[in-house]
């Protein structure tokens, strides 16, 4: 079975290693679609430092090829998606049964490795069997959406509320269209012009662009209150100090995404507004309620998954991305054919 690692900066080697079904509550899963991100193009740059070798893919689906005795949701030919996030079942609430709240979550191609592979060899707790309809390429985003939709839970959002969306670009998209699921108000702010337009392309009402007519806009958006919560989305180009301006007194700020760039902050604003800070990474809770977003259509992905490359590509596609990152330039989502 064939298994790709990156060793060191911009060197990617693939080799053979037999893996098995080692308890009875393990399946094998031959995994037929991946999501190649900024997550695969970071680790292949080296940045932020990741420890070598690695083993990318963040995002993956599959099919069970063999499924031990104890399991009970998966047999042969179940359709799944494979879990981003997994608990590190080495800490106190992890030993205590309650993995949902481990305190040291391990992210596929970076806390631990990634599904760039033929198979994987996983326990049934980390599978999601996906109905007939939900894609493939559509199931590849339940990492993405779930994030979105704890990010939603920590805010407790109401219907009208102005929430305030700083960069993502696509995850603050998707979370923009979740917002307005839950009948919240976005803003979809961000620098770059063709964001903007995709986001107007998904539904999203207010899409402000970050210049200086940006504070007048918000303003005139929530009649002067400011929003009343903010989401600034790490990756972004934009200053993590703008939720504090933009976001109304005793608001929250919420930061979210995969990872997280040094980056330093001065607090005083939020301080002096009483802000709650937060931070919203790796979510284990929300796959089903992912799952159920893109069953009853919430969320519009197909602008997201246009690109779809063999796996034979998958050394020129490293290359590609390495080169786009070099330029300080966005790494496209793009779907690989593992099969």
């Amino acid at each position: 079975m064939k298994i790709w690692k990156i060793l060191s900066p911009k060197v990617l080697t693939a080799e053979e290693r037999p893996d098995n079904i080692t308890t009875e509550t393990q399946a094998k899963v031959k995994v037929t679609r991946l999501l190649f991100s900024d997550n695969e193009a970071r680790a292949y740059v080296g940045a932020p430092r990741p420890k070598y070798p690695v083993v990318p893919g963040r995002f993956a689906v599959g099919v069970v090829a063999e499924a031990g005795k104890g399991c009970l949701k998966t047999e042969k030919n179940t359709r799944v998606y494979i879990h981003d996030v997994l608990p590190c079942g080495e800490c106190a609430r992890c030993r205590a049964g309650d993995p949902e709240s481990c305190a040291q979550m391990r992210a596929a191609g970076s806390g631990c490795e990634g599904y760039l592979r033929d198979f994987v060899v996983t326990d049934e707790a980390n599978l999601s069997p996906l109905p007939l309809s939900v894609s493939d390429d559509e199931a590849l985003f339940i990492g993405i959406v779930s994030l979105c939709e704890a990010v939603i839970d920590r805010l407790n959002v109401n219907k009208g509320d102005h929430i305030a969306v700083f960069g993502g670009r696509e995850i603050g998209n998707i979370l923009c269209q979740l917002l307005i699921y839950h009948q919240a108000v976005p803003i979809f702010v961000d620098a770059d012009e063709g964001s903007l337009a995709l986001a107007a392309q998904c539904g999203v009402y207010y899409t402000v662009r970050a210049d200086e007519a940006l504070e007048e806009n918000i303003c005139r958006i929530t009649g002067g209150r400011l929003a009343r919560d903010s989401v600034y989305c790490s990756g972004s180009d934009l200053s993590p100090a703008l939720p504090f301006t933009y976001t109304a007194a005793d608001g929250t700020v919420i930061y979210t995404g995969f990872d997280f760039p040094d980056v330093t902050v001065a607090v005083k604003p939020a301080l002096e507004k009483r802000l709650t800070v937060t931070a919203v990474t790796n979510d284990y809770s929300n796959n089903a309620t992912a799952i159920n977003r893109i069953v009853n259509k919430a969320v519009n992905l197909a602008p997201f998954r246009k690109d779809v490359r063999p796996v034979a590509d998958i050394a020129k596609l490293f290359d590609e991305a390495a080169a786009l990152k070099d330029a300080g330039k966005h790494v496209p989502y793009t779907v690989v054919n593992m099969i």
